[in-house]
Order: structure tokens, then sequence, then C-alpha cells
């Protein structure tokens, strides 16, 4: 955790006075200037009215394991959860990235917050998550909310189940192990993920060891999802790379007797 970080949260100067005009060839320009405030991040605004209109705000308030907040200075968890989804949708990498956008005054009206947490608030945010139990009992219902929203097709939809990469090259978070990727032997994650295509959405995803086999856990990621599909969604077909193409899984998924009419490798 960080220790030492700017307790500056006063905007930036956003503002110029004065208007300025000038002539190129026989064309007069006006560059006029206003006090409202401006944000480099106000493409995300759309996004949030959309989320605002859901109730997505208050599937997640429900479930965040966190105690309600004793203190009128504490940011509830709520806010800074919605502050680290704002970092993800302008590609924060860090979650010091994240408490940079104290300093934006348009944030915390787009979000409908108090402020944005400071990274160590965010830090201490992620550490109420420290069992497999709690993160079920956070996300999945807001995964089932996603899926929910799907409407039945006639022809059904495609799974496609992929186990990947992900490089960590400083190689200090948590399962982060020397495994084989597409440049060598790096310290990676080696996720599975399902994805449902006809609506690029995320299904599911488990995070494993760098080191883990690919046939590692891939009946139980399977099977799990399967079992909290919702009824309208008719699965057509499972498509799946070479991790997934063990026996134990292909028998279940022609023994199963679910909605499932093909399965390719």
């Amino acid at each position: 955790m960080k220790t030492k970080q700017s307790p500056d949260e006063s905007p930036l100067h956003q503002t110029v006075a004065g208007e300025v005009e000038f002539k190129v060839g026989k064309k007069s320009i006006a560059v006029g200037f206003t006090d409202q405030q401006l944000s480099a991040h106000g493409g995300s605004a759309l996004f949030w009215a959309w989320l605002h209109g859901s109730n997505w705000k208050a599937k997640l308030a429900e479930h965040l394991p966190h105690a309600p907040s004793l203190s009128n200075n504490q940011l509830p968890a709520l806010s800074k959860a919605l502050a680290f989804t704002h970092g993800l949708l302008c590609e924060a990498r860090k979650l010091t990235h994240v408490a940079y956008f104290r300093r934006d005054p348009m944030v915390p009206e787009l979000l409908g917050i108090q402020r944005v947490a400071s990274q160590s608030s965010l830090s201490r945010f992620f550490a109420a998550f420290d069992s497999a139990g709690k993160n079920l009992r956070c996300f999945r219902p807001l995964w089932r909310w996603c899926m929910d929203r799907l409407p039945s097709r006639r022809e059904g939809y495609t799974l496609d189940l992929d186990s990947t990469r992900l490089l960590h090259e400083d190689g200090h978070q948590e399962g982060i192990k020397v495994g084989y990727t597409r440049t060598g032997l790096k310290p990676c994650l080696h996720p599975l993920l399902a994805v449902v295509a006809e609506a690029r959405l995320v299904a599911q995803l488990w995070l494993r060891a760098g080191n883990s086999s690919c046939a590692n856990n891939v009946v139980s990621f399977f099977l799990d999802l399967w079992s909290h599909t919702p009824r309208q969604i008719r699965w057509r077909a499972v498509r799946a790379d070479s991790g997934f193409c063990v026996p134990e899984l292909l028998r279940c998924g022609s023994n199963c007797g679910c909605r499932l009419s093909s399965w390719r490798s």
C-alpha cells in the first residue's frame, strides 16, 4: 500500500479569460472561452447516463461485502466501486491512476458520488474481498443481472470457452507464476474465459496461477457456468480451444442433457 500520496484534491485550473479573434486570409476566426467545468473524460457520460437509468447501482450496493460507514467523512463502499469502474473505462492501470480523478471536478457529478476515493482507500476497499465466498456473493448476482438482460433467441446462443494468458512482467500479484506464453516463459496468470459470442458478453472468468495446466479446473468451470445459466438462454453450440478438450468435459457436454445442440473444439 502506498504510504505517501498528494493531499491536494483541488481541481486543476480549467478556465481562461478573454476572447481571441484573428484573420486567416479572408476568413475571420473567433475563439471564445467558457467558465463551465471541462473534463477530458466527458465521453464516459453516455455510459453513466445508461447505468443511472438501470438498477445496477442498487444491485451493486446490495451485495458489496462492506459494513455501512459510521462516519460522515467516510466514503460509502458504493462510491469507491463506482470510482474504480470509472477508472477502468478511462484506461487506469493502477489504483493511483484512479485516484488522479480526484482532481477532475466533473467525475463526481457524472458518477453521482461525493468525491473520488484516494489510492489507500481503494486498497482497503479491495482488501474486504478476502475469500472466495465473498467474491461469489457479490459478483454472482451482478453476473446474473447481466445474463438476465439477454433476450431469448430462437436459434440460441454460442458459448466460446478459452484458456488464455495474462502477462505480468513485475510478477508481484497473487497467483503470478512463470508459465508458457506467446513470448516464451514469462510471469503470468492463466485464466479461463467464457464468452457469449452473439452478445459479446463475458459470461464467466476464473483466474488461475500462471503455471497451471491448460485443463486445470475446466470441468468445474463449465459445470458452474452451465448450472447458473438463466432458463431463457439456450446454447446452440459450445466452441472451445484445445485446453478444454479433455475426455471428462467432452462426455459432460454430450451427456448432460441440457439445451445444447453441438459441441465444437
